[in-house]
């Protein structure tokens, strides 16, 4: 039945949409699937050409793309991380050669034969969380702008503007419109109907 079990799992890792490799304690590729092929590999394709050391092209990236985070992340894994005996998870950002950021969690995990063991092997997929991560953001956004509305908010006792994070005095609809989902519409109220144009406020009154 092993044979049976080893197709399903080979099946299994190359039919997966989540990028993976199987590394060995050198950091050497020894396997990869068609994901990592066509996803984040094929991104760097110069850099992931010339390299078959996982810590490598990882740093290869970083010096192609100008972003000094996966040769931090590589950093790390180099003295972290081996020997292979317990699974990690990271995340993990990039610059696409079209200027774009992608994001991408990274999950270790040891390929042990036996439990408690430190294993030679490890599977490293790479998921791409872009579009959480710009809802991560979105939701913080939103977050630290209603946050504004708590608390004390200077505001002038003469003409009401009101003094933002950056020192600056905007109207109350400038600051609402800025922090808030507001737009506003303009009226006058019936206090002010009275005071700018007193003839009309026995119309007022007799609506009262």
């Amino acid at each position: 039945m092993r044979h049976i079990t080893c197709d399903i799992e080979s099946l299994s890792f190359q039919s997966t949409n989540h990028q993976l490799i199987i590394i060995d304690h050198h950091w050497m590729i020894r396997s990869c699937n068609q994901a990592w092929q066509h996803g984040l590999h094929k991104l760097f394709l110069q850099a992931a050409s010339r390299h078959n050391h996982y810590l490598h092209l990882m740093e290869a990236w970083a010096a192609q793309q100008k972003n000094l985070y996966p040769t931090k992340f590589a950093q790390y894994l180099r003295h972290n991380v081996v020997p292979f005996n317990k699974p990690h998870t990271y995340d993990i950002s990039v610059t696409t050669p079209q200027n774009e950021e992608k994001w991408f969690r990274v999950e270790l995990t040891p390929l042990q034969d036996e439990p408690e063991a430190d294993s030679s092997l490890a599977l490293i997929a790479h998921t791409d969380i872009t579009e959480q991560k710009k809802t991560e953001f979105q939701l913080r956004q939103a977050l630290t702008e209603a946050r504004t509305l708590y608390g004390l908010l200077p505001i002038c006792a003469v003409c009401k503007h009101i003094k933002d994070d950056s020192d600056k005095w905007n109207s109350v609809e400038r600051y609402l419109e800025k922090h808030t989902s507001v737009e506003f519409t303009h009226d006058i109220c019936p206090d002010c109907i009275r005071q700018l144009y007193p003839k009309y406020s026995n119309i007022l009154d007799k609506h009262n």
